[in-house]
């Protein structure tokens, strides 16, 4: 017999600016970054108080190459001893000559060849750009130009990406054409703006290939990622380091903490596009200028509200944790539940707000290694921290009469932590720790 039955059910829906307001809670501070970067660059009703295009710009002009000719880059030793000029430069990383040469097949060049693509290497600029002519070269090493053309070009299709080009435009190109980049506003950017972009004359670019200054944006943002020095990409044994996202500070007795946020820059509206909005006449361009600004106040409320959560959760973490951080103590049993009940927040707020991201007080942290996971029905339980009392407990025992295992869960519940006498039992095996019938210390 079918039978039909109506419930009623309340369930939440997140809108679409929810979603991205808790997407940024959850970033780290360099995933923050990037995704700003993307928006700045794609939303010109979002303005940077750090000029992003000037840094790029500046790290280009920092490796630009002029073409220098062979005696200027490589006889300038003549006057010299000339028997030096055959030496490697010592700037040149030894292992750069290995890495290179393991690329090629040794049966496809002859002795002389081999010699050749030696001579090569070591006229490479600290950078990995090769300025010299091939005339000069086939002059110098006595053989033909075609020769040298040849080893020349084997070895400009090596790892890395642009290394042996003549200068950054070539090696930015190659390193598109690795990617398999076919965008052709960017490799004209690229192709024939480079002094254009150097000089900051951005309007020139955008005027001369009809392009929105969003689109040149969004370019300059794109070759900001690419490697202006070639040679970098072969450097290895680099430290690593960890930058924390949530700087803490104990001042006359208090805890202060910030965001390590300050080097992104301050997010505002862009003054220019909103006066534009306001006496553009067009409506689609009204539409657009007025999208563009919803979505830059989404974004800059978002951040401020990020900052906020991020910071009065980690002030709840510090009160609750006060020993260990003040006085180098234990940790406390400490779940997201508590964090959030005590902030009146949801638990999954808390755990956006904390994944990933490290604190700094004199070492950086974890901040979700602070947290506890709940143990049967303690919520603010560890097991890690209950194996550690547990075996506290039975290291401080009266060695003539061990505890059971009753006896220590009973002492724990005393403590605020209820657990069974069998996952009591189960911790002290996981710790080696006999029970108390063979803990016998007499």
């Amino acid at each position: 017999m079918l039978q039909q039955n109506i419930f009623q059910n309340q369930q939440q829906v997140l809108s679409v600016d929810q979603r991205q307001s808790l997407q940024i809670l959850a970033y780290t501070n360099q995933e923050l970054d990037a995704f700003l970067t993307e928006e700045y660059m794609q939303n010109p009703l979002l303005d940077c108080k750090r000029d992003r295009q000037s840094e790029i710009i500046d790290s280009l002009d920092s490796h630009y190459e002029s073409a220098s000719s062979y005696r200027d880059h490589y006889i300038r030793y003549e006057d010299e001893d000339s028997d030096r000029r055959g030496d490697i430069r010592a700037r040149e990383p030894s292992s750069l000559r290995q890495q290179l040469k393991n690329q090629l097949s040794i049966r496809d060049y002859s002795d002389e060849e081999w010699k050749l693509i030696d001579y090569l290497i070591d006229c490479l600029d600290d950078k990995g750009f090769f300025t010299c002519s091939v005339s000069e070269i086939a002059s110098a090493c006595g053989c033909s130009e075609q020769i040298v053309d040849k080893c020349l070009r084997d070895l400009k299709s090596l790892e890395p990406a642009g290394i042996f080009s003549k200068d950054i435009s070539e090696c930015l190109l190659r390193q598109l054409e690795a990617r398999n980049e076919t965008d052709q506003v960017l490799i004209r950017i690229i192709s024939d703006f480079i002094p254009d972009l150097l000089q900051g004359n951005l309007s020139s670019i955008t005027r001369s290939l009809g392009i929105t200054t969003a689109k040149c944006r969004s370019c300059i943002q794109k070759i900001g990622e690419l490697n202006p020095r070639p040679i970098m990409n072969t450097e290895s044994g680099q430290t690593e380091y960890i930058v924390p996202d949530i700087l803490i500070e104990r001042e006359h007795g208090r805890w202060k903490v910030t965001l390590n946020d300050a080097w992104m820059g301050e997010y505002t509206y862009n003054g220019y596009y909103i006066h534009m909005m306001r006496t553009a006449s067009d409506p689609e361009l009204k539409d657009y200028f007025k999208n563009k600004l919803e979505r830059a106040r989404l974004i800059i409320t978002s951040i401020e509200r990020r900052r906020n959560t991020i910071i009065r959760i980690v002030e709840a973490v510090l009160e609750y944790q006060n020993e260990y951080f003040a006085n180098g103590g234990s940790l406390r049993p400490m779940t997201m539940e508590a964090i959030a009940q005590q902030l009146d927040i949801s638990t999954s707020t808390v755990s956006r707000a904390i994944k990933n991201k490290y604190i700094q007080y004199r070492r950086p942290l974890l901040l979700r290694d602070l947290f506890s996971n709940a143990v049967s029905d303690a919520a603010e339980t560890s097991a890690r921290l209950v194996r550690s009392r547990v075996s506290e407990i039975i290291r401080n025992e009266d060695h003539a009469h061990p505890l059971s295992d009753d006896k220590i869960a009973k002492i724990l519940k005393g403590e605020g932590t209820s657990i069974s006498r069998r996952t009591v039992a189960k911790y002290r095996q996981q710790l080696g720790i006999p029970d108390s019938r063979l803990r016998t210390y007499l």
